[in-house]
């Protein structure tokens, strides 16, 4: 018999230091669980510890390792598994148990934050990667130093270029910092940029300079520079400038809102411009051909949908590919794949679909529907002309299997609704508690999708923004953006078979092969993680039909408020009180504010010890120096620009 050899790649921090005051060194943080028997990888299960603790972007430290391991008994006990069973851990400093070679060589001049991004977009099927060619870009807005001390010296922005197995790996700048800023300084998740920037029509005639170079955190002040001035033209127009230092005024919009508009499309354009001008040098200097390469965008910056589909539309490629997990929440996915090459050196693996999430088994459903006995009218098995029918009356939430993993609903722990009305985005947005002009994403059969999108190849993962097809647009209003494009989701049987059979048979009933589908939780929550949070969600949110795992839940007439309250326990696992922290780690009484800026810079932590009462005097004339030369606003953008 084959030997079958367990290890887990996580990404995540132990420091008390760090638990205590709510420090963030690495943001979402996550767990994958993997097997190999002889050169095949399999990646089992997948956990972001957001959906466990319920908080956003999940950036908390385990304040010790005694901690960290009961965390990780109590999520390997789901799979039958115990710790001894696991023969490597890698990843995360106080957990790994082998020679750090396979996280970082100190000396290699690759940032491993970077690297990681790389690995998750050029092995996400190994095949292309041995057998044909792909060129992947990690763009994201800054790398984490736990590996890494060294970062402020390297290139953090990587591009690979591979022909059937053969890589060169090299520097690129990324724009993604510039939408850090633009974050901060709008107050807005950048998704809510994106949508409010394509929805509202107004347009800048500014000028504007060349945009920077961009290869480091060491480019970030010239960066800021560049973004703030334009930054400062659109915030000082007033409408008297309408025909002159702008057009169109959208009148559905704010003033404010036009002006962010305006911003976000200046972001977006030059955003676009530098990774275009980056790819057009990578095509002279390895002579590529377009239609013979696949492109596959990673870091944070790839969840830019329209950005991804401007790019295809522009170069042509054989084909867009890129995980789920494209932002940090794929950390552990790429330090996985470094393993394993570095192991292996030639391996077999395919990342066929996003449900490797948490999964629940029809038995753990009837035990927690018991305890909501007073509140549901009916359970009944799945009947698809039903579902149909269902979600022709109102949204339904649907929860099936195991969970998708990143940031996007992937129809797994989605709500439903009908795409041919309006009133089914508005539905949603109310759910959601979202502005009225926040789109929603199509699910639709592959199949039919070319007649329907203009999209090149498939899209599984929703990481692509593209036009409807003028012909189609008045029949699906619910899933097209103000600007007639959509952020779109494939679908395969393979993929997703009970979901493809209810959007299977809501086309024999409508000819439209395709549902709404939208992220199953509340404003700023994870997505919803358990078949206790689905059913507390609807009776808050008054969603009378809950799908769950093949059966059909009729909830009575639902109120707001009820008896039964929700508790995470997973968080148990990151909360540390212990008065004497400050005595044995900082005892020279650094502010909350001073922790953070410490922590933040590599440059400070190697040389320096927060223990040391003259390194602890540096520190801080150091910092004071930093605080004159830059405004607050600064200080806060810069120090929040990896959340």
């Amino acid at each position: 018999m084959k030997k079958k050899t367990y290890f887990l790649s996580i990404y995540a921090h132990i420091g008390e230091l760090e638990a205590a005051y709510k420090i963030v060194r690495r943001h979402d943080q996550c767990m994958a669980l993997w097997y190999i028997i002889e050169n095949k990888l399999t990646l089992v299960r997948y956990w972001e510890f957001e959906r466990l603790s319920g908080i956003k972007n999940h950036g908390i430290s385990f304040s010790n390792i005694e901690n960290a391991k009961k965390f990780i008994i109590d999520l390997l006990s789901e799979e039958g598994l115990k710790l001894e069973d696991i023969d490597n851990i890698i990843g995360t400093p106080g957990l790994e148990t082998i020679s750090d070679k396979f996280s970082l060589n100190t000396k290699n001049s690759l940032t491993y934050h970077s690297l990681c991004h790389l690995y998750t977009g050029l092995f996400i099927d190994s095949s292309i990667f041995y057998k044909e060619k792909i060129l992947c870009l990690a763009l994201d807005a800054g790398p984490d130093h736990v590996l890494d001390l060294d970062v402020w010296e390297k290139d953090n922005y990587l591009a690979a270029y591979v022909n059937k197995g053969v890589m060169t790996t090299f520097s690129v700048d990324s724009p993604a910092i510039l939408w850090a800023f633009l974050r901060e300084y709008c107050n807005m998740q950048e998704g809510t940029l994106m949508a409010l920037g394509n929805a509202c029509l107004a347009k800048a005639n500014i000028s504007i300079s060349a945009l920077p170079k961009i290869f480091s955190l060491k480019d970030r002040n010239e960066a800021y520079k560049w973004f703030i001035n334009i930054a400062e033209q659109i915030n000082s127009l007033t409408e008297k400038d309408e025909g002159i230092l702008f057009e169109n005024l959208d009148l559905r919009f704010s003033f404010s809102e036009n002006k962010t508009s305006m911003l976000v499309k200046i972001i977006q354009t030059c955003s676009v411009m530098m990774i275009e001008k980056t790819i057009c040098k990578i095509i002279d200097r390895f002579n590529i051909s377009p239609s013979e390469v696949y492109l596959s965008l990673v870091g944070g910056f790839a969840l830019n949908c329209p950005a991804n589909a401007q790019l295809m539309n522009i170069f042509k490629f054989k084909g867009f590919k890129a995980p789920p997990v494209v932002n940090d929440s794929g950390m552990a996915l790429g330090i996985g794949l470094i393993y394993a090459h570095l192991t292996l050196n030639k391996f077999e693996f395919s990342l066929d679909n996003a449900y490797y999430g948490r999964k629940y088994n029809n038995k753990e459903l009837l035990k927690q529907t018991n305890s909501f006995n007073n509140l549901i009218e009916k359970v009944e098995k799945v009947n698809y002309d039903k579902i149909v029918s269902d979600i022709i009356d109102n949204p339904i939430v649907w929860f099936d299997g195991s969970a998708e993993i990143g940031p996007r609903a992937l129809g797994h722990r989605s709500l439903l609704a009908d795409p041919r009305y309006l009133e089914s985005k508005d539905k949603l947005n109310d759910i959601k508690q979202r502005q009225w002009w926040r789109p929603v994403a199509p699910i639709v059969l592959l199949e039919f999708v070319h007649e329907w999108f203009n999209l090149i190849g498939d899209s599984p993962f929703m990481l692509q923004a593209v036009d409807v097809i003028d012909s189609k647009k008045d029949k699906i209003p619910a899933v097209c953006h103000l600007d007639k494009t959509a952020r779109i989701q494939t679908i395969t049987s393979k993929d997703s078979s009970k979901l493809y059979e209810v959007i299977q048979c809501f086309y024999k009933k409508t000819g439209v092969p395709m549902l709404c589908n939208t992220s199953l939780n509340a404003k700023d929550e994870p997505i919803i993680d358990t078949l206790e949070r689905a059913i507390l969600f609807a009776l808050e949110k008054n969603i009378k039909i809950v799908y769950l795992n093949g059966y059909r839940i009729q909830l009575r007439n639902t109120i707001k408020k009820h008896s039964i309250s929700y508790k995470r326990t997973k968080l148990d696992y990151f909360i540390k009180n212990n008065t004497l922290i400050d005595i044995k780690l900082n005892p020279y009484n650094l502010a909350r504010e001073e922790l953070v800026a410490y922590f933040s810079d590599p440059r400070l932590m190697k040389k320096y010890d927060l223990t040391k009462y003259k390194d602890v005097c540096i520190i801080r004339r150091h910092l004071n120096i930093e605080k004159k030369q830059n405004s607050i606003r600064m200080q806060t953008m810069l120090s929040n620009v990896r959340k």
